[in-house]
């Protein structure tokens, strides 16, 4: 079954390694929690971390939401 992985390292504020096992609910279930960390807390903190960053005039180099 597949599994998906997501490690979060580097400046991010907590620095972990999260598993999504289609073993748990099938393949969409494992999307959907993988969305929801990503969305959830998650999302949140790295909000909060681009807003410290752009109050210290540190940023990406292309600049923030840019691809």
């Amino acid at each position: 079954m597949g599994l998906i992985k997501i490690t979060v390292q580097g400046s991010f504020t907590h620095p972990q390694e999260k598993e999504f096992s289609a073993m748990n609910g099938g393949h969409a279930q494992a999307v959907t929690q993988a969305i929801e960390f990503l969305s959830g807390q998650f999302m949140s903190d790295a909000i909060k971390l681009g807003h410290r960053l752009h109050s210290q005039e540190k940023g990406p180099e292309h600049g923030f939401g840019e691809k």
